[in-house]
């Protein structure tokens, strides 16, 4: 099925890099495979970021002509998309995820809307989840950039340098911001850039395991990078929630710090002798742990991890400031 490499180049490569799960790869390739639009004009190119395919997905690997590049060490998400696109022969770099499964049209919307505006160089389809909500709400109508759904024109991307790979941490194997810190800098230089909600892929529930609150504060190591980077458009644009009239800004990480520094002055009130002074600074602890909490749905049975988020995120921002000094 796959062209001669001096043929006529594809519109689309489908760039997904994978740890090489089974039952994720395999259903999103099947998913590729049940894509209307027609066979030559799409090619998929799979990333295995520090891992070997099993021979179920080796197989559907070879029945699709996908194309494979192997990352010897684990990389990163971002780097193993970077490889891809650079094996990649398409005029747009179709990226999406190995645990998503995009619609049958999925592709197909997206080429009548580029058709129609020949001069995008970004398009953002649209991520949900189970049974149709988005995977992310907003205040502003601006591009969150999901690699799960986004088509970059590979000659813009590749002017771009492609996803910055320190967002990445090689010890922990946390990875954050890389999609936020890549759109950014395309609208930095000019990328010209819309979303299509008919062009729609399914990303299945977030954080569904016991331990996954803490690995969710723990990869907030990568904001001050990006702070340092896009600092307007990181004030702006990253986590603004709307209560009411009023815009918050990173309501969650706010509450997680002023949890922390309540729960510090408390101790220190104590040790200092300031008894009185103990009970409300608890009680002010309590209420802002309350927004933490309600993020995973006032859970009693992952209150014990839960409980641990506020001081797990405060750690990561600190560690992330040393981080960033003199990477940005």
């Amino acid at each position: 099925h796959r062209s001669p490499v001096n043929d006529i180049p594809p519109l689309f490569s489908v760039v997904v890099p994978s740890r090489g799960e089974e039952t994720k790869l395999l259903a999103l390739l099947e998913a590729l495979a049940r894509q209307g639009l027609p066979r030559e004009l799409f090619e998929v190119v799979v990333a295995l970021d520090g891992a070997e395919p099993v021979p179920a997905v080796a197989a559907r690997l070879a029945a699709l002509a996908a194309r494979v590049v192997k990352l010897e060490r684990r990389a990163g998400p971002g780097a193993a998309r970077n490889r891809g696109a650079a094996l990649a022969r398409g005029n747009f770099l179709a990226f999406t995820e190995d645990d998503v499964v995009p619609a049958a049209d999925w592709l197909e919307r997206a080429a009548v809307r580029l058709e129609h505006e020949p001069t995008l160089d970004v398009l953002e389809g649209l991520t949900v989840k189970p049974g149709g909500r988005p995977v992310h709400r907003q205040v502003q109508d601006h591009p969150l950039y999901l690699p799960t759904n986004l088509f970059v024109r590979r000659a813009v991307f590749e002017a771009a340098g492609g996803y910055d790979e320190r967002f990445f941490d090689a010890k922990s194997g946390a990875y954050f911001r890389e999609d936020a810190d890549l759109g950014f800098t395309l609208e930095e230089r000019g990328a010209r850039v819309a979303r299509e909600p008919d062009a729609v892929v399914t990303h299945p529930e977030e954080h569904a395991r016991f331990l996954d609150p803490l690995r969710w504060a723990n990869r907030h190591v990568m904001d001050p990078l990006l702070a340092v980077k896009h600092p307007e458009r990181f004030r702006t644009r990253i986590e603004v929630h709307r209560l009411g009239p009023l815009r918050v800004r990173r309501p969650i990480v706010r509450a997680s710090v002023g949890c922390v520094l309540a729960v510090a002055a408390a101790v220190v009130a104590a040790v200092s002798g300031a008894r009185g002074a103990v009970f409300p600074l608890l009680a002010v602890a309590g209420l802002a742990f309350l927004p933490v909490w309600a993020k995973w749905r006032f859970s009693l049975l992952r209150l014990p991890v839960v409980l641990l988020v506020p001081f797990a995120l405060a750690i990561a921002l600190v560690r992330g400031r040393l981080r960033a000094q003199g990477r940005a």
